[in-house]
């Protein structure tokens, strides 16, 4: 929402500012590329806006409808462009009160009749000495810093928030259990599958030679990833070289127990994989669990 709300201003802004350069002519040649240019960048802007708007939750679409967003934006661009102060104030006040909006989202109350009765007091003033700045300055400085911790503290508690809410909603923990089950039965039929602590369960198809890749070396792997229904959602037979520490945790794990010519099977439980978050472009549901075939070459350990 506030990316919104700062895209509203500054496209007001910048096709306001456009519009100061612009002379009046008589010349028709220029008023039909003019009239097309101003249809192509309002159509342009619009369109891109409607784009960001359309991705935002009903609640939010909610406080920003859209006619308050036009009539908002009718007001900067038809404002007369002499008056270059106040366009100036304008720029100002959009950059101030995206600083209030994150403010007033954390909790922390702005009284701004208060603020512009202060701000407009010290910039009317005929004067200011360097010392009486200086202590502006400080106890602004001082009060910004508080006001940057209770900011942070509201946003990591919201971001716990979120994610307790990820995790125990239905889905993550239905995938879960099934991952559970799924290996708890694969394993009671397949003594052969190992379990690390981590919780990462493997099968060796191929113990290859040499060193192990480590957590921090790197092999040239080929693999195949699927869903424990059997649907595949990604895999790579020609090979690309691999560092443990640059994939999801469950397969680091595994690849570097890998040797040269190792071939293994992965099952790596969702909090090794995508946990919550999933990942919806690969079809990958919130604590899905994953299997992989994984097959290595070219190993360079870790030195």
């Amino acid at each position: 929402m506030k990316k919104l709300i700062m895209a509203c201003g500054v496209a007001a802004l910048v096709l306001g500012a456009s519009s100061c350069s612009k002379t009046a002519s008589s010349d028709n040649a220029n008023k039909g590329f003019g009239d097309s240019l101003s249809t192509a960048i309002g159509s342009a802007q619009g369109s891109r806006l409607l784009s960001e708007y359309m991705t935002l939750p009903e609640d939010q679409k909610a406080n920003l409808k859209k006619e308050d967003i036009l009539r908002g934006l009718k007001q900067v661009i038809m404002t007369d462009t002499t008056q270059q102060g106040y366009l100036t104030g304008l720029s100002f006040g959009m950059q101030l009160v995206g600083q209030l909006f994150r403010y007033e989202e954390a909790g922390i109350p702005v009284d701004r009749a208060k603020l512009y009765e202060a701000y407009a007091k010290a910039f009317s003033a005929d004067s200011i000495n360097s010392e009486e700045m200086r202590g502006i300055q400080t106890d602004f400085q001082m009060l910004a810093e508080q006001a940057q911790q209770k900011m942070m503290q509201f946003y990591q508690e919201k971001e716990e928030a979120a994610r307790a809410a990820k995790e125990n909603s239905p889905e993550a923990q239905e995938n879960v259990a099934k991952g559970e089950a799924y290996l708890k039965d694969l394993m009671a039929k397949d003594p052969a599958i190992k379990k690390t602590e981590s919780g990462l369960a493997y099968k060796v198809i191929k113990e290859g030679t040499g060193e192990a890749v480590g957590s921090n070396g790197s092999a040239k792997v080929k693999y195949t990833g699927k869903l424990i229904d059997g649907k595949e959602f990604d895999s790579n037979s020609d090979g690309v070289v691999m560092n443990p520490n640059r994939v999801v945790p469950g397969f680091g794990e595994g690849l570097s127990m890998m040797k040269n010519g190792s071939q293994y099977i992965l099952y790596i439980p969702g909090k090794l994989a995508y946990g919550v978050d999933g990942n919806p472009q690969a079809g990958i549901a919130p604590n899905a669990m994953l299997v992989f075939e994984v097959e290595t070459s070219d190993v360079t350990p870790a030195k």
